[in-house]
């Protein structure tokens, strides 16, 4: 299996991908998705991960598969923590 060594946190592929290509702003998304403006700017911004839940909203909303986002966020949280650890 090929890893990433420098996983993005997946707001930053939401963004820089999804958002981009369809030429959606945050708060477009955020009305897609019925969901508040900061939620969509915090996982956007890396301040929060993306739920199981969310990563089913993304799905029906942006045709993705909510399996996608879980792994892309789960990918993260194991490069954060492995960086954690080296430090600590």
């Amino acid at each position: 299996m090929l890893k990433n060594p420098h996983p993005s946190h997946p707001g930053e592929i939401l963004k820089d991908v999804y958002l981009s290509q369809l030429g959606w702003s945050q708060t477009k998304l955020a009305t897609e998705l019925g969901c508040a403006h900061r939620k969509v700017n915090e996982i956007i911004n890396g301040k929060r991960s993306i739920s199981p839940d969310f990563a089913l909203d993304l799905e029906l909303v942006l045709r993705t598969e909510a399996e996608m986002w879980v792994r892309l966020q789960a990918e993260y949280d194991l490069y954060q923590a492995r960086k954690k650890r080296d430090v600590a």
